[in-house]
């Protein structure tokens, strides 16, 4: 492969081949019959050819050269569009990262008056298990839940951690804040009937809110009305309000634990007689042995238990 030319031939002028210098070059020539003056037009007229064809390489060199920096510089400016795109899309998906991070902060905001006081704001905590359609305590949405809503002021972000101890006894991280507020949490077992009939038609507002399913919200809706219609509500025991109570707070605790087993749910609002029986038993027993105990402790108040 020849090597590539360093010095532009059009800058260059064929020597004096009359010059003592190129007598052995002009020998050849003169030996085959040429007088000086032919040889040294020859040497010229050879210096010449081989000139132009260097000329035409030269031309062909600062070609290929151009084109190899005209590539070059496309690459580049490829690479450097590219690297944008890839700087624009990490952006944007930092962006989305953050609005879903943090969806309160990037929430638009409705150019609408202000709403009456009595809007209902429950906790954070339970609007994010109402939108995972988890369950959650009616508490949240009773008098008394929706004021703590309102009174708390937490010093904690939602991505602290602390160790909390299950149902189960296993010790797990959970969010600080979700820690926090099932410490205050009243079980649905433990409410009064006049506190779940507040907390009802809000709950069930939470629920469309949140897009569950629509069938799934009337079925609940079915639920707490039967147990409204129930025969033991209109009975003076204050027991037989306890059986409902009872019976309310366990079945639909059952009935979400059962929704990601192998069998799946059930017809919530159709209410089984059977349990409902065997729950009002259970009232009435605790009932007696809370008061046997009162009055065994009123008999003998210095008793050990």
């Amino acid at each position: 492969m020849a090597l590539p030319l360093t010095v532009d031939p059009n800058t260059l002028v064929p020597p004096d081949y009359a010059l003592p210098g190129y007598a052995a070059a002009r020998q050849p020539l003169i030996a085959n019959g040429m007088t000086d003056e032919q040889a040294v037009a020859c040497l010229v007229v050879a210096w010449t050819a081989a000139n132009d064809q260097d000329k035409v390489t030269w031309q062909a060199q600062l070609d290929a050269t151009a084109a190899a920096a005209a590539q070059r510089a496309q690459e580049l400016a490829e690479a450097e569009q590219q690297r944008a795109l890839e700087v624009a899309q990490e952006a944007e998906q930092a962006q989305k990262d953050e609005a879903r991070k943090h969806r309160d902060k990037y929430r638009p905001i409705p150019m609408r008056p202000t709403p009456r006081a009595d809007l209902v704001l429950a906790a954070p905590y339970a609007l994010k298990r109402l939108e995972k359609a988890l369950y959650l305590e009616l508490y949240y949405y009773t008098n008394v839940g929706l004021d703590a809503a309102n009174l708390a002021v937490s010093g904690l972000d939602d991505d602290v951690m602390t160790m909390q101890r299950g149902e189960d006894g296993i010790a797990s991280w959970v969010p600080a804040v979700a820690a926090k507020a099932a410490k205050s949490v009243v079980d649905d077992q433990d409410l009064t009937w006049e506190q779940i009939m507040e907390a009802v038609p809000r709950f069930i507002t939470a629920m469309e809110s949140a897009r569950w399913d629509p069938p799934r919200v009337e079925m609940l809706a079915r639920f707490w009305g039967a147990l409204q219609l129930h025969p033991f509500k209109r009975s003076r025991d204050p027991l037989d309000t306890r059986t409902l109570i009872v019976y309310q707070a366990e079945q639909r605790k059952r009935w979400h634990q059962a929704i990601s087993t192998t069998e799946g749910a059930w017809d919530l609002s159709a209410l089984n007689e059977e349990i409902m029986l065997e729950t009002r038993d259970r009232v009435y027993r605790i009932d007696r042995n809370r008061k046997d105990d009162a009055r065994v402790r009123a008999r003998f108040p210095f008793s050990v238990a």
